[in-house]
């Protein structure tokens, strides 16, 4: 009796190749397959980001936010992390900002990329709110008087570059504590109109990705 393995080893059964198992194996003959999910991948981020920025920007008058309202630490009723609002208030600034950083400044930097992020208070609010500026300081912010301040609503925590943050918020003597509203006066529904192209490119790139997959799936990409 012929007791050796006749299993085939080089083909599978009626006739069909054979094809080891294992998720090695299968990645090895599927990589365009796993190079265009990657591509729908990536698209899909940055898309999530642009619908996102799109909601924001199609937002109409801000939510005002009072005094009273900040320093008892309750919002208005229905106000998220993400929504347009207004603040009016006076900038509790240094007589020298010269040097900023510091706790005579009593204004903040984080510096991240070639970005600059400024935080200081308010008189009316002091430890209970933060306004955030991008790429400099307003003009005469020392003798501006009370203003109206407009923009996205953060918080401490939330804001870009927590850790950074927390120690530029330190080293100027300002409070850190992440529950700390933060109105990011850079991002407001008019600005991200102005870039509303840049997003909609973005969401043409993420369909012909996902096109792009279905159409092609594992073939080569130059056809071979």
């Amino acid at each position: 009796m012929d007791t050796r393995d006749r299993r085939p080893t080089t083909g599978g059964s009626e006739g069909l190749p054979y094809q080891e198992r294992g998720l090695g194996p299968w990645i090895g003959r599927n990589p365009w397959l796993l190079m265009r999910l990657f591509t729908v991948i990536v698209f899909s981020f940055a898309a999530s980001t642009a619908a996102a920025n799109f909601s924001y920007g199609l937002e109409g008058g801000p939510t005002v936010l009072s005094v009273d309202q900040l320093n008892s630490g309750k919002l208005p009723a229905g106000t998220q992390i993400g929504d347009y609002v207004r603040v009016s208030g006076t900038p509790d600034v240094g007589e020298n900002l010269q040097k900023i950083g510091v706790p005579q400044s009593r204004v903040a930097i984080v510096s991240r990329y070639e970005t600059a992020y400024f935080y200081f208070r308010l008189e009316e609010t002091g430890e209970n709110l933060l306004i955030q500026t991008t790429q400099g300081l307003p003009k005469d912010l020392q003798s501006s008087g009370e203003r109206v301040w407009r923009g996205k609503l953060e918080t401490v925590g939330t804001v870009i570059f927590h850790d950074t943050t927390q120690a530029g918020l330190k080293s100027a003597g300002l409070p850190s504590d992440e529950n700390i509203p933060v109105v990011n006066t850079g991002e407001t529904p008019q600005y991200l109109r102005k870039i509303f192209p840049a997003y909609s490119a973005i969401i043409v790139l993420w369909l012909l990705s996902i096109a792009w997959l279905a159409w092609k799936k594992n073939k080569p990409l130059l056809g071979l």
